[in-house]
C-alpha cells in the first residue's frame, strides 16, 4: 500500500502525557516525502493546535473534533451548532448541579470555570448574555451524570460523548460531528482516496475517522474500542509509536 496522507491526533495520540512532542517524532515527520498531507485531527480548536501542527509541517488541521477543517490557512469545512438550539441546550443544562459550562468558538472559549478564566485560557462566561453564532462544542462538567443522561441531546440536534480521561467531561457538539466525516471532506475537498489515508488515534472520538482511513492505526493506550477497530497496533503516545509506525513503513509513502 502506498500511503498520501497521515492523519494523527493530538492528546494521548502524538503527544507525551506532558504534552511535548519528542524530537524523534519531528524528525520523523520530516522524513516523509514533502508532498505527503499532513493532517492534526484533534478536539482542540485551531489556538491549541497550530504550533503542534507547525512542527510536524501538518498542512492542514481538523479541529473540535471534526467541526471545522483548516488547510493551509483556509476554513474548507465547518458544522457549527444550531444557534436557535443551542439556547434552550444552555438553559437545560445550567439547572444540572453541580456543572461547569465552557463555549467553544472557532478561535476563542469562554467558561464559567474559575481556573481556566484565572489562568487566561479562557474569557468569562455570562450564561445569560452569549453569541449563539459559530459555536462548535460545548464542554458540559458535572459528577451528575443521570442528569446528563436524562437529557435527549438529540431533540437538539447535538450529541454529548464523555471523555476517558475524565468522564465528568462531556463534550457536546453537532449530532452530525465527528473526524470519519470530517475526514472524509477533507479528501472530497482534495481529491484524495481514503485508501491512501494512515489515522491514528486513541480514543471515542477517533473511531470514525480510524474506520474511514484506509489503514486505522490504535496506539497501544488506546481505549478497548478503538483498538478492537483499527487494523494496526503500535507503541503508546509515551512511547511515540506514531513515529515508530511511521519510520517502520517510510518505503510506503510515496
Amino acid at each position: 500500500m502506498k500511503y498520501k496522507c497521515v492523519v494523527v491526533d493530538l492528546d494521548q495520540t502524538l503527544l507525551h502525557e506532558d504534552k511535548s512532542l519528542s524530537r524523534e517524532t519531528i524528525e520523523v515527520f520530516a522524513q516523509l516525502p514533502p508532498e505527503t498531507e499532513i493532517v492534526v485531527a484533534t478536539g482542540r480548536a485551531i489556538t491549541r493546535t497550530q504550533r503542534y501542527a507547525d512542527l510536524i509541517h501538518a498542512r492542514s488541521m481538523i479541529c473540535t473534533n471534526g467541526s471545522i477543517i483548516y488547510h493551509q490557512g483556509q476554513v474548507i469545512h465547518r458544522t457549527e451548532i444550531d444557534s436557535q438550539k443551542v439556547i434552550d441546550l444552555i438553559q437545560t443544562v445550567r439547572k444540572i448541579e453541580p456543572v461547569q459550562l465552557t463555549l467553544f468558538y472557532p478561535t476563542k472559549g469562554y467558561t464559567t470555570n474559575e481556573y481556566f478564566i484565572n489562568k487566561g485560557e479562557s474569557l468569562r462566561l455570562d450564561l445569560d448574555h452569549f453569541e449563539t453564532h459559530e459555536i462548535q462544542k460545548i464542554f458540559v462538567v458535572t459528577s451528575n451524570h443521570a442528569a446528563i443522561e436524562a437529557i435527549d441531546f438529540s431533540s437538539y440536534g447535538m450529541k454529548a460523548v464523555p471523555l476517558s480521561e475524565n468522564p465528568d467531561i462531556f463534550v457536546v457538539t453537532a449530532e452530525q460531528v465527528n473526524k470519519g466525516t470530517a475526514l472524509r471532506a477533507f479528501c472530497d475537498h482534495l481529491e484524495l482516496d481514503l485508501s491512501q489515508v494512515v489515522a491514528f488515534g486513541d480514543d471515542y472520538n477517533d473511531l470514525e475517522m480510524l474506520q474511514e482511513a484506509g489503514c486505522g492505526v490504535a496506539m497501544a493506550n488506546a481505549v478497548p474500542e478503538i483498538s478492537a477497530a483499527a487494523d494496526q497496533r503500535t507503541l503508546s503516545n509515551e512511547e511515540d509509536g506514531v513515529a515508530v509506525w511511521l519510520k517502520e513503513h517510510l518505503a510506503d509513502f510515496q
